[in-house]
């Protein structure tokens, strides 16, 4: 299969061991490297070669965690061999590996795909088994460690990882300036996500950064002390949503000076 990797990914050594890829639909990727191992954060959608580009950045062998199961992040799970995501949402990463699902998905992306692009094998894809992740799993990857802070609500599987070494805390889709998304099929209710965030909160003593799954730059931290005051207030119906039109049907959505939210009334 081959793939115009210049094209579709912009790379950012943003510390050192610790780079920051970004690829042409506003998904992002992270490879952090220790002396021994080197771990990637989510795949996006598997649309060029995310295999060589790592490749070409780490020697190291390299280690794959999903922040969780959604297909702009599991996709391109077939170019890698050790694949790691919490147990919750294993069954929604392998429904993306179903070629119906897989046919569906390209058909929003074929006016954007390079011309050497090969559909039939991104079609009939297939990923190796992933090994489960729980709460304090640690990646150890010599002078860096990485540590699992469960996070469901977006996902029941939905995970952040922590770098202690850089004090970053990498948070998927949980933690967005965009809106997060809590108007899905596969997301949880809000006093679920409330419970999750306000652990995830306990760590912040730990990082200083946030890089998540679809800002272009570093998230400030101060959008987990609007998500949590401003979730808490939404489900004691001290404040509520205005409608909007999302491409996942509508959604109450509620804007903070640095984040947002969609939800459903249902699933509060």
């Amino acid at each position: 299969m081959n793939f115009n990797n210049n094209e579709w990914f912009n790379v950012n050594e943003f510390k050192d061991g610790v780079w920051f890829i970004s690829d042409k639909t506003g998904v992002n990727c992270f490879l952090v490297e220790g002396e021994t191992k080197s771990l990637l954060i989510d795949t996006g959608w598997g649309l060029a070669n995310i295999g060589e580009l790592v490749g070409s950045l780490t020697s190291l062998p390299v280690n794959v965690v999903f922040t969780h199961g959604h297909p702009d992040h599991v996709n391109g799970a077939f170019q890698f061999s050790d694949l790691y995501i919490k147990s919750e949402d294993k069954k929604l990463m392998e429904m993306f590996y179903v070629k119906e699902t897989r046919e569906q998905i390209i058909n929003r992306f074929k006016d954007i795909l390079s011309s050497d692009f090969s559909i039939d094998d991104w079609v009939n894809a297939q990923i190796t088994k992933p090994s489960h992740v729980s709460d304090g799993y640690i990646f150890d990857l010599g002078n860096r460690k990485l540590r699992v802070i469960e996070c469901p609500g977006h996902t029941a599987g939905s995970i952040c990882l922590l770098d202690t070494k850089d004090d970053i805390l990498f948070s998927g889709d949980s933690l967005l300036a965009k809106p997060v998304l809590m108007n899905l099929e596969t997301s949880l209710g809000l006093k679920t996500y409330l419970k999750s965030i306000e652990y995830v909160n306990s760590f912040a003593d730990d990082f200083n950064i946030i890089l998540s799954g679809h800002d272009e730059k570093p998230v400030d931290p101060i959008v987990m002390e609007e998500l949590i005051s401003g979730v808490s207030d939404i489900i004691q119906g001290k404040i509520e949503g205005k409608v909007e039109k999302t491409r996942f049907g509508d959604a109450l959505q509620y804007n903070f000076e640095h984040t947002a939210i969609n939800y459903n009334e249902d699933s509060i």
